[in-house]
């Protein structure tokens, strides 16, 4: 991710103007700080910078308020000023599936699961291959106890990507924790 975040910044260095670069600046910023590689004030001012550059750009655009949400989301814990970004976000990119993933986590962390719920298979709906959102999508079925559709979504995980250890480890649990066998660990 770190290259991504150089690569990103040449980009715009070569063209100011590259609102998508700014865009995925902010999300790569913001995975980096969340995620603890580089948890540092500066890090969360940089994803925050990309994003008030993307509004610049372009103020009305979708894109920009998902970068605004995330930030928000992730860098402050601030959930209803990230849901009122997506709100905006969702006026004129209805069909991008980050915006209803994104809304999925938030409701999550709220304690509203079958929203987020809800959200998360809007998400797979728009962008089914997406290995990611269908993993968050079986961990929601697993924290509910939704065993089945959880394992579901995990042999679904694994028809796209057949070497996924963590679809494999997590359908393990699965079984673990549904039918209390740990044959598959």
């Amino acid at each position: 991710m770190i290259e991504a975040t150089s690569l990103l910044n040449q980009a715009i260095a070569n063209d100011p103007s590259f609102f998508e670069a700014y865009c995925q600046l902010a999300w790569v910023d913001g995975q980096l700080y969340v995620l603890g590689h580089d948890h540092t004030p500066q890090r969360l001012a940089q994803a925050e910078a990309a994003a008030d550059a993307a509004f610049r750009i372009r103020p009305d655009a979708g894109e920009a308020h998902i970068a605004r949400a995330q930030n928000l989301y992730r860098g402050h814990l601030d959930y209803p000023g990230a849901l009122a970004e997506l709100d905006l976000a969702e006026k004129t990119v209805p069909n991008d599936a980050r915006l209803y993933e994104l809304r999925g986590y938030i409701q999550r962390r709220m304690g509203r699961h079958d929203d987020a719920l809800k959200e998360l298979e809007h998400a797979v709906e728009l962008d089914p291959r997406n290995v990611a959102t269908l993993s968050q999508l079986s961990l929601s079925y697993a924290n509910m106890r939704r065993y089945p559709e959880a394992e579901a979504v995990c042999d679904r995980i694994l028809a796209i990507e057949p070497n996924d250890v963590d679809a494999m480890s997590g359908r393990a649990s699965l079984t673990a924790a549904w039918k209390a066998d740990p044959k598959p660990w």
